[in-house]
C-alpha cells in the first residue's frame, strides 16, 4: 500500500483491514483526502490482499464534519470542474466496497463524515458521537441522499432542513447505530464485529456484499446523489453561497438576501 497522508490503513489481523481518518485537527475532508480515501478501499477491494472486512475508525476526538469549510472559501479549489466526482469516487468506495464494512464513531460525525457511516453495513459509537446533515449551514446541499439509504423519510427531512446534530442514543432509535459501547471500549465491539464477519468464507463474503448491494440499489442512490450534486453546482454561484461561508468562517449570524 503507498503512503497516504491523511488516511491509514492497517491489516490488523488476519482478513481485517483498519482505515483510520486522520487529518489534524479535525479530520476534514478536502480533496486529497477523498482521493485517499479511494485509493484506501480499492487496496481492500483487491482480493490479492486478502481483506474480509473493513473496520472505519478517525484518530482524534471526532470522526469527523465533514468537507473542509475552507476550501469552499477557495474558488481555485471548490469550484473546480471535477470537485463534486472527486468526492462522489470518495464516497461510493465506501457504499460500493467488496468487503463489508464496520464504522466506529466517536465524536461529532456530520456532512461528508456522516455519509461514511450513513452507507456502510454496520455502526457502533460511543455516547460522545454526535451524527449530524449539516451541510446547509454553510450552504451545501447536503448528505440527505446518503441518510434516506438507511434513516426513515421524516428523520432526514429534519436532519437535512434544520441541520441539527443527533445523539448516538437518537440514532440508535432508528437502528442507523447497532451498539453503544464506553469510548475506550469503541474499537474492541468493531473488531468483535469485524471477526465474525471475517471468519466467513472470502468468497461467499464478497456474494454477500454483492447481495446486499443489489438489496439496497446503489444505483438508484447514486442518481439522487449526483441530483444533489447538480444543485450544490447552482447553489455555490448564488450570493448567499458566499455569505453562509464567511459567516461561518467569521463565527457570526449569515445574512441572507435571497441571492
Amino acid at each position: 500500500m503507498e503512503h497516504l497522508d491523511f488516511i491509514k490503513v492497517d491489516i490488523v489481523e488476519e482478513g481485517i483491514a483498519v482505515v483510520t481518518l486522520n487529518r489534524p485537527p479535525v479530520n476534514a475532508f478536502n480533496l486529497q483526502m477523498y482521493r485517499e480515501l479511494h485509493k484506501a478501499f480499492q487496496f481492500t477491494d483487491d482480493p490479492a490482499n486478502n481483506v474480509r472486512c473493513v473496520v472505519v475508525c478517525a484518530e482524534g476526538k471526532m470522526f469527523s464534519p465533514g468537507n473542509d469549510v475552507n476550501d469552499f472559501a477557495d474558488d481555485s479549489t471548490y469550484q473546480v470542474a471535477n470537485y463534486s466526482d472527486v468526492v462522489a469516487e470518495g464516497l461510493d468506495s465506501v457504499m460500493l466496497s467488496k468487503v463489508p464494512v464496520v464504522v466506529a464513531v466517536n465524536g461529532a460525525c456530520a456532512g461528508a463524515g456522516f455519509c461514511i457511516p450513513a452507507v456502510a453495513d454496520v455502526v457502533v459509537a460511543t455516547e460522545k458521537a454526535k451524527f449530524g446533515i449539516t451541510e446547509l449551514n454553510v450552504g451545501i446541499i447536503g448528505g440527505a441522499a446518503e441518510a434516506s439509504y438507511c434513516l426513515p423519510p421524516k428523520v432526514v427531512s429534519y436532519m437535512s432542513l434544520t441541520g441539527r446534530m443527533m445523539s448516538a442514543r437518537d440514532m440508535e432509535k432508528y437502528s442507523f447505530v447497532h451498539k453503544i459501547v464506553p469510548e475506550e471500549q469503541l474499537m474492541d465491539e468493531a473488531m468483535d464485529i469485524a471477526r465474525a464477519i471475517a471468519a466467513h468464507p472470502p468468497i461467499g463474503l464478497r456474494y454477500s456484499k454483492e447481495v446486499l448491494l443489489k438489496i439496497f440499489e446503489p444505483d438508484v442512490l447514486a442518481e439522487k446523489v449526483e441530483f444533489a450534486a447538480e444543485k450544490n453546482r447552482a447553489h455555490k454561484k448564488t450570493a448567499d453561497f458566499k455569505e453562509a461561508v464567511s459567516a461561518f468562517l467569521e463565527k457570526r449570524k449569515p445574512r441572507f438576501q435571497g441571492k
